[in-house]
């Protein structure tokens, strides 16, 4: 299936953390670690409730099982301020708000520390 996403629309529709993997390409060796480190932990990252996005210059990308067709990426490149031939990793939380930004690799504990930091921050703010 072929989406055009909105970041928001789609985190919140899902409740869904989004972990960004923006790239050049697929071929970019950044990217290719990124997703070799993610792969080996897809089952943590579902269980809290994270969905990978690839997202690329002149190629179509994922979100989860959907693709994101070139325009879509274009629009969510700008809104993250990613510069051509740039590599970066936004998580993007259930509330729309960046959780992490690095332009390097980062490893699925860290994601997932995050996550549950943004879990437990919505909890402390239901009981008060």
């Amino acid at each position: 299936m072929t989406i055009g996403i909105s970041h928001s629309d789609h985190v919140q529709a899902a409740k869904h953390a989004l972990l960004y993997v923006f790239s050049p390409s697929k071929q970019e060796r950044r990217y290719q670690l990124q997703m070799d480190t993610l792969s080996d932990r897809q089952l943590a990252l579902n269980d809290h409730h994270v969905t990978v996005a690839e997202i690329f210059e002149h190629e179509d990308g994922h979100v989860g099982a959907d693709e994101i067709r070139v325009e879509s990426s274009t629009g969510l490149r700008r809104e993250y301020h990613i510069m051509p031939g740039q590599f970066k990793v936004v998580l993007v939380g259930t509330d729309s708000v960046v959780k992490l930004c690095a332009e390097t690799c980062v490893s699925c504990e860290e994601v997932i520390m995050r996550v549950e930091n943004e879990h437990a921050e919505e909890f402390e703010s239901m009981i008060q």
